[in-house]
This record gives structure tokens, sequence and C-alpha cells, in this order.
């Protein structure tokens, strides 16, 4: 289930974002403090625009993140997904991708999302070829060099 974030998501927010760190981009970890800011962000994103990143629920327990978001703050809006390692592999980030895909093509009325994935990320890049969106090119977004996608209406 997705649904929109509070701040009662922080605990599970710190620990899905110490794991994407941990795993994709080498960063020095996120403290508590980096995180509630991150979330905080998150929902005001989503008061604001009526979209955002949502916590993904699993048996009433937070096992990700995944939605709708401005990239790098800007006019384009993409689709991200976040779980919790011991998640991975059973299926939740294509289906909530799917499904933010579909609430920002059908309700929203977008006419265009957007994807990034590190290139050595083959399996968030399956993720995107399974959700529909194709290979565009290279961006640099978020400190980092990225592979592109999109989806078109």
């Amino acid at each position: 289930m997705l649904r929109p974030p509070t701040l009662d998501d922080l605990p599970a927010w710190h620990a899905i974002y110490l794991d994407a760190e941990a795993v994709w981009y080498g960063a020095p970890r996120s403290t508590l403090d980096d995180n509630r800011a991150k979330l905080e962000q998150q929902i005001a994103h989503f008061d604001e625009h009526g979209f955002g990143m949502c916590a993904v629920e699993l048996a009433g327990e937070t096992i990700g993140a995944a939605g709708l978001q401005h990239l790098e703050g800007g006019p384009e809006v993409e689709v991200g997904y976040r779980f919790l390692e011991e998640h991975w592999g059973h299926g939740y980030a294509t289906e909530s991708a799917q499904a933010s895909i579909d609430f920002g093509l059908d309700e929203l009325g977008l006419e265009r999302i957007v994807a990034v994935a590190l290139e050595s990320n083959v399996a968030s890049r399956r993720v995107l070829e399974k959700c529909g969106l194709r290979e565009i090119g290279l961006a640099h977004v978020y400190g980092l060099e990225h592979v592109k996608y999109e989806i078109r209406r």
C-alpha cells in the first residue's frame, strides 16, 4: 500500500535511506537529522504538489518509499523507489513504480515522467523497463552520472 509519508515514518525512512546509500551511492551515511530533513521535504512536496514519495507498507510495516517527485527540484517529474534490502526481489519496486506512473499519467494528467538510475544498478533499470520507460541518454543528477529514462502518455 502506498500512502503519504508522515513524521511517524522517520525510523523506517532512516533505515531505508541508509540501505540505499550504502549500496548504490557510496556516499557518507546520512544522519537521523539528515533523513528527518529529507522526510520533511517530501511531506512538504506532497502538500504543495499533491504527490511525492510515499511510504510503502506491507502488513502494517513501512518497507520502502516510492512515488513521484520533481527531479532535483526542477520541472521534470520523476518516478523513484527505495526499499529495505530484505524486501528486494519481491516485485515491490515494480508494483509501486507502476502504480506511481499510472497515478501521474492518469490522475495528474502528466504528459511525461522520467526516471534515473546508476548504470551499474541493473535491477533498478530492469524495473523501469518493465514499467514501460525507455532509455533516452545520460544525465548528471544528484551529484552522479545516471542513465535517464522516460515514459510519455
